[in-house]
């Protein structure tokens, strides 16, 4: 099952990038939080917007714009403080996964989906910790609400249908590997060995 495999080959990836992460902290302070959602948009808006002009997106899934997760990074950090200049003059990611393939956008999507997975457990998280609503600078890790579960497994099946006809699994696991990565190298950029190798949230 492609599922598993996903599961499997990302395993390490995934970690890496939870352990890292100070969104679960009990001493998470706003300003770290906003620096994150930054980090964030910086990585998503040109993700996709190329994603959007992706000429492999897949029959079987949705409108690309009900992916869109940028929007509502934006959103967030606009009710934060951030003003629209500010979030066209952020600085954005440019080395992002290759989309050359409909076997290569669902293994980014498979990324990005987990991702909107797991933001339900920070949801809840920032509720306690900072007062965070889904008007009120949690709209991104809300993703589709109580819907949320339900998109997951109808992505599961549509990916799980396409690897079963089209027989592309390496490739599907090669992108989602390759979109872990990218999202890995801008979260967290490679410091010098003199400089303390701290969340870049923490830095600001």
């Amino acid at each position: 099952m492609i599922l598993y495999r996903l599961k499997q080959a990302t395993q390490t990836r995934h970690a890496a990038l939870e352990s890292r992460s100070i969104l679960l902290d009990p001493s998470l302070s706003c300003t770290a939080y906003r620096n994150c959602l930054r980090r964030f948009f910086g990585y998503y808006a040109p993700l996709e917007s190329l994603l959007l002009g992706a000429n492999r997106w897949p029959d079987s899934v949705p409108a690309r714009t009900a992916w869109q997760k940028a929007p509502l990074l934006a959103q967030d950090l606009l009710s934060l403080g951030d003003t629209p200049d500010q979030l066209e003059q952020a600085p954005k990611c440019q080395s992002l996964p290759d989309l050359s393939t409909t076997a290569r956008v669902f293994g980014c999507l498979y990324v990005l989906e987990g991702a909107t997975l797991g933001g339900q457990i920070v949801t809840r998280h920032l509720a306690d910790t900072l007062a965070v609503t889904a008007e009120y600078g949690g709209a991104f890790f809300r993703g589709y609400g109580e819907h949320t579960g339900s998109r997951w497994k109808a992505f599961g099946t549509q990916l799980t249908a396409f690897a079963s006809r089209s027989g592309s699994d390496d490739e599907i696991v090669a992108s989602a590997n390759e979109t872990f990565e990218t999202l890995d190298r801008w979260l967290y950029p490679v410091q010098s060995s003199s400089t303390p190798n701290h969340d870049i949230t923490r830095t600001h």
